[in-house]
């Protein structure tokens, strides 16, 4: 965990010194005076992520592309669907065996992002989780497998950082944590996930 938080202090280090706004001119401190009203395809965002996350014996991976539309200037928000993989310890039997649960999810998503300082933002994510669960039917030493589809809702808030890359397209890196941390959610309970993107427009 210390080489995460580490990883993401070093990035954000770097995008606090870099400040330049580009735009769909690729020049860089170019402002665009135009105002306009209605629909504007430069203030579209398109991208994706992936979430990785490593544990003593625990796993998740994933990925979620994303659309959406850049409302104000430091205000986004938008929509996205995704899939991950999640492994973790189910229990340990007498014999000190480790038996693991596993699940694949598939997930629709809304999110909204805030830049409060520069190219550091917060941002909150609203999951519904549709999960394939496969699990140890007992903790009594029974290794058969059950089977289960089960549904989950996260509510992911965080903060990350945006560096930007050249014209509209940029990098961004994030912390965030499972507010609600239902029964199956696949987002570890005592410690933060990371999810690193690419976006364009973002």
């Amino acid at each position: 965990m210390k080489k995460v938080v580490f990883i993401f202090l070093l990035l954000a280090s770097l995008g606090v010194n870099a400040q330049e706004v580009y735009n769909s001119s690729g020049k860089a401190n170019y402002k665009n005076k135009k105002s306009s009203s209605g629909y504007d395809a430069d203030k579209l965002i398109v991208g994706g992520g992936v979430i990785l996350g490593f544990g003593t014996g625990y796993a998740n991976l994933g990925a979620s592309p994303i659309v959406g539309y850049r409302f104000a200037k430091r205000f986004s928000a938008g929509v996205g669907v995704g899939y991950q993989y999640n492994k973790y310890p189910f229990y340990i039997d007498p014999f000190e065996n480790v038996h693991y649960a596993y699940m694949n999810i598939v997930y629709p998503n809304l999110w909204a992002r805030y830049f409060v300082y520069r190219n550091i933002f917060i941002n909150a994510t609203y999951e519904y989780d549709f999960i394939s669960l496969k699990r140890p039917l007992d903790n009594y030493g029974n290794l058969n497998q059950t089977k289960l589809n089960v549904t989950n809702q996260c509510l992911l808030a965080g903060v990350g950082l945006r560096q930007p890359l050249g014209g509209r397209v940029s990098f961004y890196g994030e912390l965030f944590y499972d507010v609600l941390q239902g029964k199956y959610s696949p987002y570890p309970k005592n410690s933060p996930s990371l999810r690193f993107g690419i976006a364009a427009g973002f």
